[in-house]
């Protein structure tokens, strides 16, 4: 994943952290981004840490508050504005990106939902499925998600569940879109 030790020490560190405080206030969560790829797929090089979140505003204080107990660092204030307003939360842990997502369109909560339990280096940890990585990547459509996207189909050795992102996909946009145009000729090009 990364040659460098102590970047990977602390990203594991960091994942491990995080998610026993998400578990000691039984928060919905689920690993995206490099790391879960990573788990899904073949390893690769990531700097953060991403997770799809619920948190329900009351419990937010008190789970911040157990973050910095733990060695995260961010502005209390700036972190449940930037929650509450853009949905979306960067802090730090030792050094290492650690961002949050919150679940606002109902694909996200569907991807939520689906999130299954993996072992990592860390232990136990909940990760988006192979078809949620994609959805989350196809929104994204950066060329590392394209070679993401790459690593998770040869990864799903054919059991896609391609109806599934298929109707996600059209709850949050056209079936016609040009990213989904792309996936399908992927799949197709891929299988012959």
């Amino acid at each position: 994943m990364d040659a460098n030790p102590s970047h990977f020490d602390k990203l594991s560190e960091g994942m491990a952290a995080s998610v026993a405080s998400l578990a000691a206030f039984e928060i919905q969560y689920a690993l995206i981004g490099g790391l879960a790829t990573s788990l899904r797929s073949q390893p690769r090089f990531t700097k953060d840490i991403d997770f799809l979140l619920k948190i329900p505003s009351l419990v937010l204080p008190g789970l911040l508050e157990d973050l910095l107990s733990r060695g995260f660092t961010f502005d209390l204030m700036t972190v449940v504005r930037e929650w509450n307003q853009r949905q979306m939360v960067v802090m730090s842990y030792q050094g290492v990106r650690v961002d949050w997502l919150k679940p606002i369109l109902p694909t996200y909560q569907h991807i939520l939902d689906r999130a299954t339990e993996e072992i990592s280096d860390a232990g136990p940890i909940q990760v988006a499925t192979i078809e949620g990585l994609i959805l989350l990547k196809l929104i994204a459509f950066r060329p590392q998600d394209l070679l993401d996207i790459d690593n998770l189909l040869a990864a799903c050795e054919k059991s896609l569940d391609l109806p599934w992102i298929q109707s996600e996909w059209r709850s949050i946009t056209s079936i016609d879109d040009p990213r989904m145009r792309w996936f399908e000729t992927k799949l197709a090009t891929d299988v012959t």
